[in-house]
């Protein structure tokens, strides 16, 4: 039952509505959200990748990790560390570098909180971290 009700079902009419959208308009609008919900799938294939071992995948996905095209176990585990901070761009891992010591994840926690008063899971493990992005 908790699989009907994750996130990826919960965007199931959005995707829907986004393919009938697209096969009502222009060809450029078609081959548009044709590319963009391909890329949106395959970031996801992408991300749950980094969570499986190498015996669990293709062999040319290994290869894409090693080499940096997609991101990798070790560099996504610290995803998933204390003080969770960090490390969230979940495709190749190129960006988190800079969008980490930028402060822009903090800045849009702060933001999303300012609009609608959700917290971030990582403040609920960690509430220096919520008072540090509050302090701004």
């Amino acid at each position: 039952m908790a699989a009907l009700l994750s996130w990826e079902t919960s965007l199931l009419p959005f995707r829907v509505t986004i393919l009938l959208l697209a096969v009502t308009m222009s060809i450029t609008v078609s081959l548009f959200f044709a590319v963009f919900c391909f890329n949106e799938i395959m970031s996801q294939e992408l991300h749950k990748w980094s969570h499986m071992t190498k015996k669990e995948v293709p062999e040319w996905v290994n290869t894409m990790q090693n080499v940096g095209i997609s991101i990798g176990r070790i560099a996504h585990a610290k995803h998933h560390m204390a003080p969770y901070d960090g490390n969230y761009c979940i495709v190749s891992g190129v960006c988190n570098e800079v969008l980490d010591n930028s402060g822009f994840f903090r800045w849009m926690e702060h933001r999303v909180y300012d609009i609608n008063g959700v917290e971030a899971n990582s403040w609920k493990l960690d509430p220096e971290l919520k008072a540090k992005t509050l302090r701004g």
